[in-house]
C-alpha cells in the first residue's frame, strides 16, 4: 500500500525528470521511436512538451500533509496505548474473579463437609449441643455467602 508521503515524493520526482528530444524513425515502412536519430531511413525530431511550471503551493501542501500525518500517528499511538492499558486491566480483573471463584468453590465444599460432620454429630449426640452446631453452621454459611457474593 502506498503511503500518502510516498505518492507526494513520486509526484515531486516525476516533475524533476529531464526529457531529451524524441526521434521518430521510419525504416522500410516501419515506425520506431527513440532518443537518438536513426542510422538509416528518415528521422523526425518530435518536440517535447515543456515541463510544467513549479507549483508555489506544493511545498505548503506537502508540509500540511506532513503535519497531518504526524498528528494522526500521535493519535494512533495514544489510542493503541489506551487499548493496551484496558486489556491489562481486563486481564487483572479476570484473574481476580477466577481467584475469587476458586476460593468460593473451596469454601462451599468445606461448608458441605462441615454440614455432614455436624449432621453425623447430631445423630450421635441426640439433642445435645444443637444450639452450638446451629451457630457453627450459621457462621460457616455467612462466611461462604460473604466470599461468594462479590
Amino acid at each position: 500500500m502506498l503511503h500518502p508521503m510516498h505518492i507526494l515524493a513520486l509526484c515531486a520526482l516525476s516533475g524533476a525528470a529531464h526529457a531529451g528530444p524524441i526521434y521518430k524513425c521510419t525504416t522500410g515502412g516501419k515506425v520506431s521511436y527513440g532518443d537518438q536519430p536513426c542510422a538509416s531511413g528518415s528521422a523526425t525530431q518530435l518536440g517535447a512538451a515543456p515541463s510544467p511550471a513549479a507549483d508555489p503551493s506544493a511545498a505548503k501542501e506537502l508540509q500540511r500533509q506532513k503535519d497531518l500525518l504526524a498528528r494522526l500517528q500521535k493519535e494512533r499511538a495514544t489510542h493503541d496505548a489506551r487499548q493496551a492499558q484496558a486489556a491489562r486491566s481486563d486481564a487483572r480483573a479476570y484473574q481476580a474473579a477466577a481467584v475469587r471463584q476458586a476460593k468460593c468453590a473451596g469454601m462451599q465444599q468445606q461448608q458441605s463437609k462441615e454440614q455432614q460432620r455436624l449432621a453425623a454429630e447430631a445423630a450421635k449426640a441426640g439433642g445435645m449441643g444443637k444450639a452450638q452446631r446451629d451457630q457453627r453452621a450459621l457462621h460457616m454459611a455467612r462466611a461462604v455467602d460473604a466470599a461468594c457474593r462479590r
